[in-house]
């Protein structure tokens, strides 16, 4: 199946709420061109380098967000070039990234760590005070919660992961928080994402096929 096709399947089992973020890590901007024909705006990128050039090759069209680990000195080729960053987990970051916003600040989530020690993010317990926190941050705006659960085979097995972030958001919106956004979900696991509050899908190799490493330095 062609990109256009493999857009379609997935844009019809979506529902009106959810934001489809097509995930082009690795692949060339003409790949993303040839989804933008297809009507697709919303692109996801995991280096900030990378971003930076495909925004500045393709111009105004896409809809970038940045869905990767993001260094603070890196911050500079993303900001005002990504419409949302999904993985904030540290307060020098936040501080970092509302520096360099000027006048229009740059929506953010919160990355939340569901326990893999071996991976960033704010552990569950301390997201909803790190949140707090980022809401005292000059030039972010906070829009809601990012999670990845540990990997598995088996999509179902996401379900509690997916579950306890909706609960957690769910606590923070009614102590005031502006927890709205779900970012959760990948190619193998969106659709039990999505049953569990997901407003945002991060889908790469169901739409685009497999993918070759890369690194960024």
């Amino acid at each position: 199946m062609s990109i256009a096709d493999n857009l379609a399947v997935i844009r019809a089992a979506l529902p009106p709420t959810v934001t489809l973020v097509a995930v082009s890590k690795t692949r060339p901007a003409s790949i993303v061109a040839e989804a933008l024909t297809a009507g697709h705006v919303d692109f996801g990128e995991n280096y900030a380098q990378e971003l930076r050039d495909k925004a500045d090759e393709l111009g105004p069209g896409p809809r970038w967000h940045f869905i990767g680990s993001l260094q603070r000195n890196k911050v500079k080729y993303v900001v005002g070039r990504a419409i949302l960053i999904h993985d904030v987990d540290s307060i020098e970051l936040a501080e970092e990234i509302g520096k360099r916003s000027g006048s229009t600040p740059t929506a953010i989530l919160v990355g939340v760590n569901m326990g893999e020690l071996q991976k960033s993010g704010v552990p569950t317990a301390r997201a909803l005070e790190f949140a707090r926190a980022l809401m005292r941050v000059p030039g972010v705006s906070l829009r809601g919660l990012m999670t990845i659960p540990p990997a598995t085979e088996d999509p179902a097995a996401a379900a509690p992961y997916f579950a306890e972030l909706a609960a957690l958001a769910a606590v923070g919106r009614a102590d005031g928080l502006p927890l709205h956004e779900l970012s959760m979900g990948m190619s193998h696991d969106w659709a039990v994402a999505i049953a569990h509050g997901a407003t945002l899908v991060r889908v790469g190799t169901a739409i685009f096929g497999a993918r070759r490493p890369i690194t960024e330095t």
